[in-house]
């Protein structure tokens, strides 16, 4: 398989260092909505994310990445897609889990003991070097949330992060640009550290405008550019 989605982890590898990591693990198919890392978990493991099989209906991004924060309020880090990998900062950090890890879509996980994740990297540069990218994007990403909670309102974070998720893992149609993840308000919420009501509304300026076509838990951007101009002149 070589058609891993562009600026993923598998994408990144060379066409070798890809096959053997491939092979050091069978894949399983797992359904929607089952966990596949718990916060806190003892287990060491690194699990690569893959489409639910060859030929099947795929959607491009499959798990949520949740954490329960001291005062019981659960927060959205991020979203991932099949070529990513999930479980390996725990290994680097020595610690366990941080973060609950959840299909969002049916979907296949090849799952890699630590010393094993750890001797493929050792033996091939170019999964070091991927390695070291896909952080660096992610905390990045993260960086430039943490500076969008205080300077822009809800509205501008909703726009940003739905044309985010869109380059990111959107899916063509017809009628527009599906995010290719199904999300709740609550669960943009989530994602931007707002009120679900807040997104709510932010929604219903956005579909009342032409930008957006949306029903239960799918939004599908018309407008993309009218959409990006929303964040951007905020």
């Amino acid at each position: 398989m070589t058609d891993w989605p562009p600026g993923s982890f598998m994408s990144r590898l060379e066409p070798r260092s890809a096959a053997r990591f491939l092979s050091l693990a069978r894949p399983r198919s797992l359904p929607a909505n089952r966990v596949l890392i718990t916060q806190g978990d003892a287990e060491e493991q690194v699990m690569l994310l893959g489409p639910p099989g060859y030929g099947a209906s795929a959607d491009p991004a499959c798990v949520t990445i949740t954490s329960v924060l001291r005062n019981g309020t659960e927060a959205m880090f991020g979203i991932r897609r099949w070529g990513d990998l999930v479980g390996e900062l725990s290994m680097f950090r020595e610690t366990r889990p941080t973060a609950t890890v959840t299909s969002c879509a049916p979907l296949t996980v090849r799952v890699y003991p630590h010393q094993v994740f750890e001797g493929f990297l050792e033996q091939h540069s170019d999964a070091w070097r991927a390695m070291i990218a896909v952080t660096a994007e992610r905390q990045e990403c993260a960086d430039r949330q943490r500076a969008e909670f205080a300077g822009y309102e809800v509205e501008a974070r909703v726009a940003r992060v739905l044309v985010d998720m869109a380059r990111r893992h959107g899916v063509p149609t017809e009628r527009g640009v599906h995010l290719g993840v199904r999300l709740s308000h609550t669960d943009l919420g989530k994602l931007i550290g707002a009120r679900t009501d807040a997104v709510g509304n932010a929604i219903r300026r956005f579909r009342a405008k032409g930008l957006l076509l949306t029903s239960y838990k799918n939004v599908v951007i018309v407008d993309m550019e009218g959409l990006n101009g929303v964040y951007e002149a905020a």
